[in-house]
């Protein structure tokens, strides 16, 4: 009989369904930077932006007749992107958020971002 233990603030399964992984970014710019890698078992996606100035959200890569393609946004081409408001703002996404994400920040340097990746 195998026995499974774990400590406190640990994950209580030990499977692909364990864990939420948690991201804290202080550096946004205007160019858009990776949030989060890809992960064949991700449920979903929580954004959350503490800071004073609006960011992107992008995937990486977008369907262009019928396969991927990356997507290069910017802040005069924000096809692809979902805004998360400053000041609180959050977005989650569910479902179909397996591949890579990106985000970058409406204006300035510095900017700050929480990104928690779930299995569950």
């Amino acid at each position: 009989m195998t026995e499974i233990t774990t400590s406190v603030g640990s994950p209580g399964t030990v499977s692909a369904a364990s864990g939420g992984r948690v991201y804290a970014f202080n550096n946004l710019t205007t160019t858009p930077q990776q949030i989060v890698g890809a992960n064949p078992q991700r449920q979903n996606i929580t954004i959350h932006n503490p800071g004073t100035v609006d960011v992107f959200v992008a995937p990486m890569y977008v369907i262009v007749s019928g396969s991927d393609f990356p997507l290069a946004p910017t802040t005069a081409a924000l096809g692809g992107c979902f805004r998360v408001y400053s000041n609180g703002g959050s977005l989650r996404i569910d479902g179909e958020c397996q591949k890579p994400w990106q985000a970058f920040a409406a204006s300035g340097v510095n900017n700050p971002l929480t990104v928690v990746d779930s299995n569950v």
